[in-house]
């Protein structure tokens, strides 16, 4: 079971690939580095009631975002690319609140989200996901 649901989330992940325009990866990933890393800095701007840079760090996000979203090939990637770009538009209108609310838990659930999903362009750019071996398969109560 759990080897069929690393086979699918791989899957999955080589699909987001061909959304974005089929190579790149690792260029994804650095993306999605830098908007956790903007919005960890608004975070802890937002903490320190530091309202500008707060909003500074959230705009750059949306601009790599927005980036991203330019990147989707509808062409070739569908239905993930539209998957993608409900992601990204959605993210977008949550840090719009986010910032209007100063909201850091929302911004916290939102930056959980980047980091699952730069995670799955990660493993894509690690390469296959390598078979389990069967000993790893076998439930341990079956195991001699």
């Amino acid at each position: 079971m759990v080897h069929r649901s690393a086979l699918r989330a791989y899957q999955q992940v080589q699909s987001e690939s061909i959304a974005h325009g089929g190579g790149g990866a690792e260029l994804v990933v650095l993306l999605f580095d830098g908007i956790v890393d903007s919005l960890s800095q608004a975070s802890i701007c937002m903490s320190e009631k530091q309202w500008l840079p707060s909003g500074r760090h959230i705009a750059r996000a949306q601009t790599i975002i927005a980036g991203l979203r330019e990147t989707l090939d509808f062409e070739r990637g569908r239905p993930v690319s539209d998957d993608l770009l409900a992601f990204y538009n959605a993210i977008s209108a949550q840090l719009v609140q986010i910032q209007i609310q100063r909201d850091t838990v929302g911004l916290a659930r939102v930056t959980g989200h980047l980091r699952e999903l730069r995670s799955a362009w990660a493993t894509l750019v690690a390469g296959p996901v390598a078979p389990l071996p069967m000993s790893a398969r076998v439930p341990v109560e079956l195991r001699p």
